[in-house]
C-alpha cells in the first residue's frame, strides 16, 4: 500500500475523503450496496490519510444509498442521450463515470479546484471520453470548456451543502446561463441536518464551529434560479435501495414516506430541469 500525500488540501477540499471511504466501505461490505470498482484501488493509494477520516454507524450505507441514487438518474439520461455530456460538479475523487453503464459518444466533465483535478488526475484512471477542469466553480468562465448545446447533465454529491447561498445562486445562474437544456440532480440537506454534518466532516479538519447549507423546500432552489423547474425528490423512504438496509431500518424507512419533511432529514437528492427540450419552459 502508498500513501500519497494529500495534505496541502484544505479541510473543506478533503471532505472528498468522506465519500470515498464511505463507497470503499460499502464495497467492502458482505453485501455491496454501490459495487463501486476504482474506490477500493484509491483507498488503498490513500491508505494512512483514509484511517483517519471517521464514518459514524449507518454513514457508508447512507453514502452508497446516496450515490447509487444520483447514479440512476445520470444512467437515466444518457440512455436517453446518448450524445449526453455529463458534468460532476465538485467532482473530488468521484468514481461515477465507472459505475454508469455509458456509450463511448457520452462526454465525462469532472470540474473542481486545481488543486483537486491535480489529485483526481493522478488517482483516478483516465479514459478517452474523460475531461478535467481545474476551475473554481464560482468563477465566471468555468463552463467555457465544456459543450453548451448537448444534452446536458450536471451532478453533485455533497457539494451544495459546503457552499454559501450567494454561492449557490452564482452557480445555478452560471448553470443555466452557459447550458442550452439539462438536468441538474444534486444531494442537498435540510436546515436541521446541515447544522449536523460537522460531526463528520471535523475528522478531515473541518472547524467545529462549521454549518452547512440546507432548506427544507426543494422549490427553494428554483427561487434561487426561476430558470429551474423541480423534477422530483428521492429519500430513504422512496428509493429502492431501502431494500439493503437492517431490518428496523427498513420499517422506519417505510413509516417515513407518511412524513417527507422528517424523510429529508435522512438521503436527500433532488433532481431539476432546464432550457428548451427539457421537458419545461425556456426560462426566458
Amino acid at each position: 500500500m502508498r500513501t500519497d500525500n494529500i495534505d496541502y488540501l484544505t479541510p473543506i477540499q478533503k471532505t472528498l475523503l468522506i465519500t470515498l471511504k464511505g463507497r470503499a466501505l460499502d464495497h467492502a461490505a458482505p453485501q455491496s450496496i454501490l459495487e463501486d470498482p476504482v474506490a477500493p484501488t484509491l483507498a488503498d493509494r490513500l491508505g494512512c490519510v483514509l484511517d483517519t477520516v471517521k464514518l459514524g454507524a449507518g454513514v457508508p450505507e447512507g453514502i452508497a444509498i446516496r450515490s447509487r441514487t444520483l447514479d440512476r438518474a445520470v444512467g437515466d439520461f444518457v440512455a436517453a442521450h446518448p450524445d449526453a455530456v455529463v458534468v460532476e460538479l465538485g467532482a473530488g475523487l468521484e468514481t461515477r463515470m465507472f459505475r454508469v453503464a455509458h456509450p463511448d459518444t457520452v462526454d465525462w466533465y469532472a470540474i473542481d479546484l486545481p488543486e483537486v483535478i491535480a489529485v483526481r488526475d493522478k488517482l483516478v484512471p483516465a479514459r478517452d471520453n474523460a475531461h478535467s477542469v481545474g476551475e473554481s466553480l464560482l468563477s465566471s468562465d468555468w463552463a467555457n470548456a465544456i459543450p453548451a448545446h448537448r444534452p446536458t447533465i450536471l451532478v453533485a454529491d455533497g457539494l451544495i451543502g459546503f457552499l454559501t447561498e450567494r454561492d449557490v445562486e452564482k452557480l445555478l445562474r452560471g448553470i443555466t446561463g452557459h447550458f442550452h437544456a439539462g438536468e441538474l440532480v444534486t444531494n442537498v440537506y435540510t436546515a436541521l441536518t446541515a447544522r449536523l454534518t460537522r460531526y463528520y466532516t471535523k475528522s478531515v479538519g473541518v472547524p467545529k464551529g462549521f454549518r452547512g447549507y440546507g432548506f427544507n423546500d426543494p422549490q427553494h432552489l428554483c427561487r434561487l434560479n426561476p430558470r429551474l423547474r423541480f423534477c422530483d425528490e428521492q429519500t430513504i423512504a422512496t428509493v429502492p435501495e431501502a431494500k439493503f438496509l437492517s431490518g428496523p431500518t427498513r420499517f422506519n424507512a417505510r413509516m417515513l414516506r407518511y412524513w417527507p419533511a422528517l424523510a429529508r432529514c435522512s438521503m436527500w437528492v433532488v433532481r431539476y430541469q432546464f432550457g428548451c427540450g427539457a421537458g419545461g419552459e425556456d426560462g426566458e
